[in-house]
């Protein structure tokens, strides 16, 4: 599948429960430490993980008083294609 040299099998575990959480989430907006709770994941590895591999399927808004991090997965995007695109990346990242 996609994990190998460059990505590990649990990295795309927690991947795939990330965007399944946006999925349900219905297209409306999600805090970020409301993802780490229903994934079950520390708070930093969901930051890291939508940013190093989810930011082009991902919208997000901060809500300025508090400084708190909002996200939704683009109306777009959805795990098949997401999972596509890390595969394609992966190939290409072997390849060079």
């Amino acid at each position: 599948m996609l994990y190998g040299a460059f990505m590990q099998k649990n990295t795309l575990k927690n991947i795939i429960k990330i965007v399944k959480c946006l999925e349900e989430s219905k297209n409306d907006w999600i805090w970020l430490t409301a993802i780490s709770k229903r994934v079950n994941l520390h708070r930093t590895t969901v930051s890291r993980l939508i940013d190093k591999h989810l930011s082009l399927f991902v919208e997000q808004n901060t809500v300025e008083p508090f400084n708190i991090r909002m996200i939704r997965l683009r109306p777009d995007a959805n795990l098949q294609t997401i999972l596509r695109f890390l595969s394609v990346k992966e190939k290409i990242k072997k390849t060079s």
